[in-house]
């Protein structure tokens, strides 16, 4: 790692004797735990995009050294805070990095009695993804309003009727949730019965659609974050004014009345990437023959897996395969243009990353259908990651012109 990366992390993460003092004011009192709104659990998003926390912990080790094994993490991070001693607790932060900004979160909520580790855990992972400011002070801002939701507004109303109002009417659900979902949800706060709401499905699918809408916002924000952070290329390339990955989101064909594949879009993109030209042999025996052709393999075996990807079967393909496909076409597609990328590497992690958004789209879709959601909320919830795009590229000083 090199000095200045060193010296930028360093100045995100506190210190061994902040942490100490961190621990002598708060380290052994009691607070209310509080479930976060609208956001998921980070290991939520983990499991929704096949992230294995053991080895993501294990790299993390190479790079922090003094961190507890993975075995030690999970079973700490998965045991109740009530249920872990306070000498243990203390052990465990000391070991590990303790982010500035979300720490300042954690004790803005400490000093009013509560914690919302779902928030402060969010704020965490963004600040450590080495943002555009303009990126981490917009969400930052929105990860304040959700914590004082989650942990002061909603506790402080005992009708449930009207903690749900609050939530339907705040701010930050009305800019972060789903657009589809504001009315419904009135109409049944005013129409059913407080446990009639408790028992309601339409509203627990409102209310979801809201979560998904504002992890879809956010992936639109990490999108537009990437393509502004390589504006010479995207200019270059005559790709500044496109919304990046807007493929991966399922579109709707009022004609067919289905949902796009993802899936099948993103091996469309990258047989054309890797050189094909032609409507035979399709995307997926393409790129089949190709693949196996550096690895060995026999094409059927390559083909078949492919054809199983495109259509959800056989589990879910690892990051490490996915990675393994990117690199040969990226490098076919290198030949083809006879030209060589500044970073290879970044570009193999960064199109192996959009491939997992897409096998992640392809599978929310369907599922979602399964469950029996209604197209119109489907549409209103696939259509936010457009308008976030366009949202955060005018924040970032960089405007889509069409």
């Amino acid at each position: 790692m090199d000095a200045k990366a060193s010296g930028n992390e360093d100045s995100i993460l506190l210190s061994q004797a902040e942490k100490s003092e961190f621990l002598a004011v708060f380290g052994d009192k009691q607070f209310y735990l509080r479930e976060a709104l609208l956001l998921p659990p980070v290991e939520t998003l983990c499991a929704l995009l096949d992230i294995n926390l053991r080895s993501l912990w294990e790299v993390s080790r190479e790079a922090h050294r003094g961190l507890p094994t993975s075995k030690t993490a999970l079973k700490h991070l998965s045991t109740s805070a009530s249920a872990v001693s306070i000498k243990a607790q203390q052990k465990f932060i000391l070991a590990v990095p303790m982010s500035r900004q979300s720490t300042e979160l954690s004790i803005a909520q400490m000093e009013k009695g509560f914690t919302v580790p779902t928030i402060t855990s969010w704020l965490s992972l963004l600040e450590g993804a080495r943002l555009n400011p303009v990126v981490l002070s917009y969400w930052k801002d929105k990860l304040y309003a959700l914590s004082e939701l989650s942990g002061e507004v909603i506790r402080s109303l005992p009708n449930k009727r009207d903690r749900f109002f609050a939530y339907t009417a705040s701010e930050v659900v009305t800019l972060l949730g789903c657009p589809a979902s504001r009315q419904p949800t009135l109409d049944l706060l005013h129409d059913l019965s407080e446990d009639e709401l408790l028992q309601s499905r339409a509203l627990e699918q409102l209310m979801s659609a809201d979560s998904w809408a504002a992890l879809l916002r956010l992936a639109a924000w990490f999108m537009a974050d990437s393509q502004v952070a390589n504006w010479e290329l995207e200019v270059e390339g005559g790709t500044q004014n496109a919304i990046r990955a807007s493929w991966v989101i399922p579109k709707w064909c009022a004609s067919n009345q289905s949902w796009s594949n993802p899936m099948e879009a993103a091996l469309e993109k990258l047989a054309i990437l890797a050189g094909s030209t032609k409507k035979r042999p399709g995307p997926v025996t393409y790129l089949g023959k190709l693949w196996a052709s550096h690895d060995g393999m026999a094409p059927e075996s390559r083909i078949r897996l492919l054809r199983n990807w495109k259509q959800l079967k056989g589990g879910r393909p690892s990051f490490e395969l996915l990675l393994d496909l990117i690199k040969v076409i990226d490098d076919q597609g290198i030949k083809k243009r006879d030209d060589l990328s500044l970073d290879a590497k970044a570009d193999y992690w960064d199109g192996a990353c959009v491939f997992r958004f897409a096998e992640t789209m392809s599978i929310v879709i369907r599922d979602l259908q399964r469950a029996g959601w209604p197209t119109e909320l489907l549409i209103s919830l696939m259509g936010v990651y457009e308008a976030e795009y366009r949202k955060a590229r005018c924040l970032l000083g960089k405007p889509i012109e069409n």
